[in-house]
């Protein structure tokens, strides 16, 4: 198989049964109910806002760290390039990490509940 079609079927969004989106809707409504409401308190909301940020920034940390493993895998990416984005990952990994102890966050709070598929990591 080419390379292209490789990257072709990765790409291919996998069909999900109606029960799985069922399934998932029911989950998320649950989790709506029980989930703590936002608190408007304001020595509350910068640490809130920064939760809410740190928990996207590392959401996308681990979709880069996993397409940089994906093309090492391939070997569509140089040594050099490997090196540079390998460094950039864990800057950010450490930047992370330190702005969760700066507003006394847990790291294992940033990682996201995804219904039926689990946990992010």
């Amino acid at each position: 198989m080419t390379a292209r079609k490789k990257r072709a079927s990765a790409r291919r969004v996998k069909p999900v049964a109606a029960k799985e989106i069922d399934q998932m809707r029911r989950h998320l409504e649950r989790e709506v109910n029980r989930a703590p409401r936002w608190n408007a308190d304001p020595d509350d909301v910068q640490r809130s806002v920064v939760r809410l940020v740190l928990t996207l920034v590392e959401f996308l940390r681990q979709l880069m760290e996993r397409q940089a493993i994906r093309r090492m895998e391939e070997k569509t990416l140089t040594e050099e390039e490997i090196e540079s984005v390998g460094q950039a990952l864990m800057k950010l990994e450490e930047t992370i990490v330190d702005l969760c102890r700066r507003f006394d966050i847990d790291p294992e709070d940033l990682n996201l509940e995804l219904g039926p598929i689990g946990r992010l990591i």
